[in-house]
C-alpha cells in the first residue's frame, strides 16, 4: 500500500491527509512544524485559560466543503458557532462618526440595507445602485482571469463607482478582509468572492467560533485522521526537497525545539541537534505550506529555481498578519457585538468575542475580550505598547466603546505573525498567474493551500480545505496510475 506524507497541518493539509484516507491510501502520515493543529486559524490557551488564536477567523456561508469535513468528524457547525447576524460597526473618517452595516436574510434584503447605509450621500447611493445594476449579473455569470493585471478599486471606478466612495473606510474593507493593504488587490480574486458570496444570504452569512477553532474544529478534524490510521507529528519543519530534476525523492527534514514559553513558535526556529535527516520512504507527498516558506528552499537549490512553479511561487509576495488580544473591563455600551470596521491601521478591524465564547461569557473580570487583526507590513518598528495604545485609541472614537482606555485593559497580548510559515499570500494584480496547480512539477509531489488554483481563487479557508482535496484527489490518481501493470 502506498505511503503519502504531507506537510503541514492547516485546513489544506487537514482535508488532504482525511481524503487521501478516505480514498484508500495505505498510510499517511501528517507532519505539523507548529504543536497546534490548524496552520494559520491555529489557537492555544494561556496558563490561565484565556484563548490565543493566531487570526480573527470566521465560517462563511459558503464554506460547504469545511463544513462536510466538520460533519464527517463529528462537528455541526452550526452548534459551536455563534451568527454575526450580518450586522457590523463602520468608524468613516470623513464624518467622525460610526454607521451601522446591515446584511439582510436575502440579496434584495442586502442591497436595500446597503443603500440605507447612512455612511453614504443621497447622490453616492444613487450612484452606487447604477453601478451594481451595471456590473453585478455580469459578475454572477462569470469572472474572467484577465482581471488578475486590473487592481479592483480602479476596475470599479472605470465602471461608475464614484470615487467619493472608494475614498471610504468601508471600502477600505475589500483589501483589508484579504490582508492587501497597504496595497490595492487584485480585481480577479475580489470579483470571485463577490460572485460567491453575492448569490444569497447563506452564502454570505458569517459565524464566530463559540471557543478556540483548534478545540472546536481542528481537533475533532485530527481526531478523525487518526481514527482513519493517520498518524500526526508536530515540531517536523520541511528544509529542503530531494529531486533528480524529474521525481521527488526526498524531504529534507529537521525537528525543531519546544517553544520556551507558551505560544506560537518564533522564527528564527531553534532546531534540536543532530534533527536533520533525508525522508525518503514515501510515494508521494502533498505539500501544504505557504508561499513565504518556499523562497528560502528555492533560493537554496538552484535547480528548484528552474522549473516554473516554483520559481514562481518564490516570486509571490506575502503579508504579515498582525493580531492583537485585549482583555479588558469595559463592555460595548452600543451597537451589535460583532464586528467594527474602519479603525485606524494597522489594527483596522476588531470583534469583542466575550459573547461567543463560554469560557468569557460568565467570567465577571472581563467586560470585553477583544480581538484586533489587520496587516503588520510597514509597523515592524512600532513598539508593542505604542500599537495597544493606537488601537484602543482609535477604537474610542466608535460610538459606545468611549470607554476604552489602556488603563482599563487587565492583560494584552499583541502576536507579529512574521516567520516565513506564517505570511499569508498576498492577491495583489497579476498575483493569480503565479499560483501553480496542485500537481507539482516533480513526478510525486503536490501542492496545496488557498494560495494554490482552485475553484475559489481567493484566500480563505474553504479555498484552502478544496485545495487540500483536490491535490489529494490528483495524487490518488497518480498512484493509481503507476500501480497499473505497463
Amino acid at each position: 500500500m502506498p505511503r503519502v506524507i504531507v506537510v503541514g497541518a492547516g485546513p489544506a493539509g487537514l482535508a488532504a491527509a482525511e481524503a487521501l484516507l478516505d480514498g484508500g491510501a495505505g498510510e499517511v502520515e501528517i507532519l505539523s512544524l507548529e504543536p497546534y493543529l490548524g496552520g494559520n486559524a491555529a489557537a492555544f490557551r494561556t496558563a490561565d485559560g484565556r484563548v490565543v488564536e493566531q487570526g480573527l477567523h470566521c465560517w462563511f456561508g459558503f464554506y460547504d466543503e469545511m463544513a462536510a469535513l466538520l460533519r464527517r468528524s463529528g462537528v455541526d457547525i452550526r452548534a459551536v458557532s455563534t451568527s454575526g447576524h450580518g450586522q457590523a460597526l463602520v468608524w468613516e473618517e470623513r464624518e467622525r462618526r460610526t454607521h451601522r452595516l446591515r446584511l439582510g436574510p436575502h440579496t434584495p434584503w442586502t442591497a436595500a440595507a446597503g443603500l440605507c447605509y447612512d455612511g453614504l450621500t443621497l447622490l453616492e447611493k444613487a450612484r452606487v445602485a447604477l453601478f451594481c445594476a451595471r456590473v453585478v449579473p455580469g459578475v454572477l455569470a462569470g469572472v474572467a482571469e484577465a482581471h488578475d493585471d486590473e487592481c479592483f478599486t480602479s476596475w470599479c471606478l472605470a465602471r461608475g463607482l464614484p470615487a467619493s466612495v472608494a475614498a471610504t473606510r468601508l471600502w477600505r474593507v475589500t483589501r483589508e478582509g484579504q490582508f492587501n493593504l497597504p496595497g490595492e488587490i487584485s480585481a480577479y480574486p475580489m470579483l470571485k468572492t463577490l460572485r460567491v458570496m453575492c448569490r444569497d444570504y447563506a452564502t454570505a452569512e458569517f459565524r464566530f467560533a463559540r471557543g478556540p477553532m483548534g478545540e472546536l474544529w481542528w481537533g475533532p478534524i485530527g481526531a478523525r485522521i487518526e481514527a482513519l490510521g493517520g498518524r500526526i507529528r508536530t515540531r517536523q519543519e520541511l528544509v529542503g526537497l530531494e529531486h533528480d530534476g524529474q521525481r521527488l525523492t526526498g524531504l529534507k527534514l529537521r525537528t525543531v525545539a519546544p517553544a520556551p514559553v507558551e505560544g506560537f513558535l518564533e522564527h528564527p526556529f531553534e532546531v534540536e541537534p543532530g534533527s536533520e535527516r533525508t525522508e525518503r520512504a514515501f510515494d508521494a507527498a502533498v505539500l501544504a505550506v505557504p508561499p513565504a516558506a518556499w523562497q528560502p528552499i528555492v533560493a537554496a537549490d538552484p535547480s528548484l529555481a528552474a522549473l516554473r512553479p516554483f520559481r514562481n511561487v518564490a516570486r509571490m509576495r506575502t503579508v504579515v498578519p498582525l493580531g492583537l488580544h485585549v482583555w479588558h473591563r469595559e463592555a460595548p455600551r452600543w451597537g451589535p457585538r460583532s464586528f467594527v470596521l474602519g479603525l485606524d491601521l494597522p489594527l483596522g478591524a476588531v470583534v469583542d468575542v466575550k459573547p461567543f465564547h463560554p469560557g468569557y461569557r460568565d467570567d465577571a473580570r472581563f467586560g470585553s475580550v477583544l480581538h484586533f487583526v489587520g496587516p503588520g507590513d510597514g509597523w515592524e518598528d512600532w513598539p508593542a505598547e505604542a500599537l495597544v495604545e493606537r488601537a484602543l485609541a482609535s477604537l474610542r472614537r466608535v460610538r459606545g466603546h468611549e470607554r476604552f482606555t489602556t488603563g482599563g485593559a487587565l492583560a494584552w497580548r499583541l502576536e507579529r505573525h512574521d516567520g516565513p510559515h506564517r505570511r499569508y499570500w498576498c492577491s495583489e494584480p497579476g498575483s493569480v498567474r503565479l499560483k501553480p496547480g496542485p500537481r507539482g512539477p516533480l513526478e510525486g509531489q503536490f501542492f496545496a493551500g488557498d494560495w494554490v488554483r482552485n475553484e475559489l481563487d481567493f484566500p480563505c479557508m474553504e479555498a484552502a480545505i478544496r485545495s487540500g482535496r483536490e491535490a489529494a484527489a490528483v495524487a490518488l490518481d497518480a498512484l493509481a496510475s503507476a500501480r497499473k501493470p505497463a
